[in-house]
């Protein structure tokens, strides 16, 4: 099932995350016809992509679904078990954001809704349903950004196709943009329960299947040439297959003639026509149980390949395709692509401030229409005073910190209203969903943030009252700290009337 890019090391999600790092661990799962993929990997704050881990679990959700249409309660657990394994995996492996999507075995049953409904109640995981065309354009993503497609001369373009178990995708691309995306319902399993009828194949239903390709194929084949295609490239499981098959997947280093050469990269394999050609004259006439002897072959492909490998041989002929690559990367990577280029600013904001705790703060400040520049300036006197006092008060930099984030969102109640407002800062606070703190902290900073006022607290108070003793003694030290800057007019009033006066207040206090 798993395939690892290198050792795993990582530590599972905790309680209280404190990686310092700005980067961000994303995961992206494709629930296919056949497989369920998960692709894990690291997201630089620039954009840089590195793939950590990759899993698949031949699930075969869709394998009943052709013509019947809809998918059955075995099917659904299976699919359902694989994702709750994956989701355990993602979190183990420190994944902050999980982006799944489903492609024709969901998007054409007619109970899909129900399997995307209890993923969302038994998982907590949103899945996503992808139009084919969609599909297209997030398998080129995966592919252009492996295969490097952007260093391709100018005006060559290349042919990716990903044969999947319900849908074929055909998409022509040059170094800048796709100029081509097609989908066509001709996926090994929706093939194999339509033509495939006998073990092994008869020649009527070879026939009928290779009369019904040449029907579908002809206009896209056609539009194809027209393009001028020189670069061929497939992906995903039947094309891995295949290739597998074709004396092992051919080093994508060696020429025909046994001459190394760079390889390119994002490239696995190559199929050559002529390998190609042996492999399909055995296939069509073994039956299923002879199919156990072809390396490379998966065992849940056995019915299917047949379809498939006719499909790539009549595409190869059509064509006249010498000679395929293989690339590893197919809609998963696509789906990471498209994610970070969606959210390249949260990326810049994940530079800016790479403390997880931080990033949080100012964003829920962000979110609520804050006055950064005020609230900074309170922060910034509320954090002097605090450090003046601090042989008074003797409380640790963790509650400086707690002080800090509440002094910044004291002000976010003038979101909700100005009357108030102190008691809305608490509200949003307590409701803001901010990440890396515990409930007593997220507490104390929403306490500092209500008793900005003149108001102190009081045993009515149920919040405050909640505190352990050490968080209530952080929040009154606060009230002693920003009162007395609100009410000032500038820092230098803010100064002379309150540092020395306080200062002196607290000495006695202390001395008695």
């Amino acid at each position: 099932m798993l395939v690892k890019q290198r050792p795993a090391g990582s530590r599972a999600i905790s309680a209280r995350p404190r990686r310092r790092s700005a980067n961000i661990r994303l995961a992206a799962i494709d629930v296919g016809t056949n497989s369920i993929h998960m692709v894990i990997a690291q997201v630089e704050t620039d954009g840089g992509i590195s793939t950590l881990w990759r899993y698949k679990e031949m699930v075969g959700l869709g394998r009943l679904t052709f013509p019947s249409r809809r998918l059955s309660i075995d099917a659904m657990d299976r699919a359902i078990g694989t994702l709750r394994r994956f989701v355990q995996l993602a979190q183990r492996r420190g994944v902050e954001k999980i982006i799944a999507v489903a492609t024709s075995a969901v998007r054409e049953a007619e109970n899909g809704g129900d399997l995307i409904e209890r993923i969302r109640a038994e998982l907590g995981l949103i899945l996503k349903i992808v139009s084919a065309r969609e599909e297209a354009r997030l398998i080129y993503l995966g592919v252009w950004h492996a295969a490097a497609l952007s260093d391709m001369p100018r005006g060559k373009k290349a042919l990716i196709v990903d044969i999947g178990g319900g849908s074929v995708e055909f998409i022509v691309a040059d170094s800048r943009r796709p100029v081509m995306l097609e989908s066509l319902k001709l996926g090994a399993a929706r093939m194999t329960a339509e033509f495939v009828k006998s073990d092994p194949i008869s020649q009527k239903n070879l026939q009928a299947l290779r009369q019904h390709y040449e029907k579908q194929l002809l206009p896209i084949v056609q539009a194809i040439k027209t393009l001028g295609v020189k670069r061929y490239i497939g992906t995903s499981g039947t094309l891995e297959n295949v290739a597998a098959m074709c004396c092992g997947v051919k080093d994508a280093t060696e020429n025909p003639d046994g001459n190394a050469r760079q390889k390119p990269p994002g490239i696995i394999g190559v199929i050559e026509a002529q390998s190609l050609r042996q492999l399909a004259g055995q296939i069509v006439q073994s039956r299923r149980a002879d199919r156990d002897g072809f390396d490379g072959l998966d065992e849940k492909r056995q019915d299917q390949i047949v379809a498939g490998l006719v499909l790539v041989q009549e595409l190869f002929t059509r064509l006249r395709i010498g000679r395929m690559e293989l690339c590893s990367a197919a809609m998963r990577e696509g789906i990471l692509i498209d994610y970070i280029a969606r959210h390249l600013p949260d990326l810049a904001v994940r530079r800016e401030l790479p403390d997880p705790q931080r990033r949080s703060v100012f964003d829920l400040g962000r979110r609520c229409d804050w006055r950064p520049q005020h609230s900074e300036h309170v922060t910034r006197l509320a954090l002097d005073l605090f450090d003046v006092l601090r042989p008074i008060h003797g409380l640790n930099k963790t509650d400086r910190l707690l002080i800090e984030y509440g002094c910044l969102l004291h002000d976010i109640g003038w979101h909700i209203g100005p009357s108030g407002h102190h008691k809305h800062s608490m509200y949003l606070i307590l409701n803001g969903n901010l990440q890396g703190f515990t409930a007593e902290e997220i507490s104390i900073i929403a306490n500092v943030a209500r008793y900005h006022r003149k108001s102190a607290p009081k045993p009515e108070h149920a919040e405050y009252q909640q505190l352990s003793a050490h968080g209530r003694q952080v929040v009154q030290v606060e009230g002693d700290v920003v009162v007395p800057i609100e009410a000032a007019s500038n820092k230098q009033e803010f100064a002379a009337r309150t540092i020395r006066p306080k200062l002196h207040k607290l000495l006695d206090k202390f001395l008695r």
